[in-house]
């Protein structure tokens, strides 16, 4: 199993910054007319992804993946749509999911657990109703 390169990491801390600023631009763009418990809810997630972006910005260490390549054109598509769906999606709690599941896969990274992060990557390549 090949290992991910220093670059392939800062990739995915890139990818996982640009859904975490889509995710603020959401909730400025939107602030008038969220709720304040969504709009606090949305602020958060923002802030934990920004936290996790961090942590996955400095984060001294290889993950283990099967198929480290798919897995990272996965994440770049993921990261695109992401950034279309937070535009558009219908429903604050759309939103919430999303990023609620961008911060499932961030952990996973993290966390080195190459299961999780598949699983995770599985999950937000579905289509979303």
């Amino acid at each position: 199993m090949p290992n991910l390169t220093s670059q392939q990491v800062k990739e995915l801390a890139d990818n996982l910054l640009r859904m975490t600023n889509a995710l603020g631009n959401y909730r400025y763009e939107n602030f008038d007319r969220l709720s304040e418990d969504e709009n606090m809810r949305i602020k958060e997630l923002h802030l934990k992804q920004l936290e996790d972006t961090t942590q996955l910005y400095t984060k001294a260490a290889v993950l283990v993946m099967d198929d480290v390549e798919i897995s990272l054109q996965n994440i770049d598509s993921i990261t695109q749509e992401t950034r279309a769906l937070y535009k558009k999606l219908g429903t604050v709690q759309m939103v919430l999911d999303r990023a609620t599941s961008i911060l499932t896969l961030a952990t996973a990274i993290i966390g080195l657990n190459p299961k999780e992060i598949t699983s995770s990557i599985k999950s937000l390549l579905a289509p979303v109703v």
